[in-house]
């Protein structure tokens, strides 16, 4: 699968009143919005189908992809890949994120390397 935001980044747009942050346009795909826990932290995992997109709302995350760490700001941007291993974290705050997955979501696409409350290796449930 090619990168399906493939010339297509957030657009922010600017009004009177506010922004508007235009993050997917015309694509097929699903949206959550996740909301994480100071001090609690999401399993390490990989997806084989599906890219995700992590749209930050706050600041206070911490975002692990491959081994690499990232402290995103509000609005900042990560795509991820399939095989690409990916966590998160949040450190002594709440903070929220958009996360809009592209291709077909499956529970059995997520794959558990290492969890921090016992689930490694199970199926994600919802």
């Amino acid at each position: 699968m090619n990168d399906p935001r493939e010339g297509q980044s957030t657009v922010q747009s600017t009004r009177p009143w506010g922004d508007i942050h235009m993050v997917v346009r015309n694509q097929k795909c699903s949206v959550d919005l996740t909301e994480v826990k100071p001090s609690e932290r999401a399993s390490l995992h990989s997806h084989a189908i599906r890219h995700e997109l992590f749209h930050f709302l706050d600041d206070g995350g911490i975002l692990e992809i491959d081994g690499n760490l990232f402290h995103p700001k509000t609005h900042e941007e990560f795509l991820i890949k399939p095989g690409q291993k990916h966590r998160f974290w949040a450190e002594d705050t709440i903070f929220r994120m958009l996360v809009v997955s592209f291709g077909e979501w499956k529970a059995e696409d997520q794959i558990r390397h290492e969890d921090d409350y016992g689930r490694k290796g199970e199926t994600l449930t919802l």
